[in-house]
């Protein structure tokens, strides 16, 4: 995918053509103002890919990251909240306990 940047003033000069190139040509135009990177154009189905996560992988690639995520879990040891919310303020007070007898 080729990435591009333009000034604002040739975004809006030539809006038409590079709104074109993104829809059909897939690219991507970074938008400059001040010389420095403002804004983005992307097409509408990068941007979906970008903000819903299902989009971006096929049904097999899920079942595949899903069967890992269960793989994990079976491994890991069934605890209750309240043991392991315990567990975990106890690490945060001894790391904070190390950190002032560091100081």
């Amino acid at each position: 995918m080729i990435t591009n940047s333009v000034s604002i003033e040739e975004f809006r000069s030539n809006l038409a053509e590079l709104i074109g190139r993104v829809m059909y040509g897939k690219d991507k135009i970074v938008i400059k103002k001040y010389n420095r990177e403002a804004a983005i154009l992307l097409s509408l189905d990068e941007y979906e890919k970008l903000i819903d996560p299902t989009k971006r992988f096929s049904k097999e690639e899920w079942k595949a990251k899903f069967a890992l995520l269960d793989e994990i879990k079976e491994r890991m040891p069934d605890r209750d909240q309240e043991t392991l919310q315990q567990d975990i303020d106890d690490a945060v007070k001894a790391v904070r306990a190390e950190k002032r007898k560091a100081s």
